[in-house]
């Protein structure tokens, strides 16, 4: 009967320090897999018919040229925390073996429309400006390659799901270095459709 209590008592002290650990920021178990992109499309098109005023995308006029395919010979198993001011997402893919190296560019005054992403995408602007709009919060992020002697702005947009578009406002064209992991399929765009914003 005491072995029991004690491997009960055990048990109680390590899920409450996982617990504990768990919750704070910097804890590699606060793990939330990325929303399947049918929970995500929900999610998002709940919104449809809300009050706030709808972007309006340039027309879509975009190139997207494949530079490299590779695949990771090791088991891995990644994760992004995706901290943007407001919360922390995370994007955890098991097996994100199939990777796609591509530039992207984007016409002057024209836009990606509404897409996902297979994974995790790295992008870096490389030259011009590209604005950003967040399919669940309908905000826009500026990022602009237009000083020469700062790095060139990079981000990672979590995909598995997470709708977003994104435009060229500038009259150069926008390019774009990205980086796409988990791709198993022939293409890294997921089209969708505008989740309301």
């Amino acid at each position: 009967m005491r072995y029991s209590f004690l491997a009960t008592a055990a048990a109680l002290v390590s899920v409450g320090a996982i617990t504990m650990t768990a919750c704070r920021d910097d804890a590699p178990t606060a793990v939330r897999a990325a929303d399947a992109p049918s929970v995500a499309l929900a999610r998002a098109s709940s919104r449809m018919g809300s009050s706030a005023a709808p972007v309006v995308l340039p027309p879509r006029d975009f190139a997207s040229e494949v530079l490299s395919r590779g695949r990771f010979e090791d088991e891995l198993n990644v994760q992004f925390r995706i901290k943007d001011g407001r919360a922390t997402e995370v994007a955890h893919v098991t097996d994100p073996s199939d990777m796609v190296l591509a530039r992207v560019t984007i016409k002057p005054n024209s836009s990606i429309p509404w897409h996902t992403h297979p994974g995790p995408a790295m992008v870096t602007v490389t030259s011009g400006t590209l604005v950003f709009v967040d399919g669940e919060t309908c905000e826009a992020r500026t990022y602009s390659a237009a000083d020469p002697s700062q790095p060139k702005p990079s981000f990672v947009d979590r995909g598995q799901g997470h709708v977003h578009a994104a435009y060229n406002p500038g009259d150069a064209p926008t390019v774009l270095t990205v980086t796409y992991l988990g791709v198993t399929g022939p293409s890294a765009l997921i089209l969708a459709t505008n989740p309301g914003c």
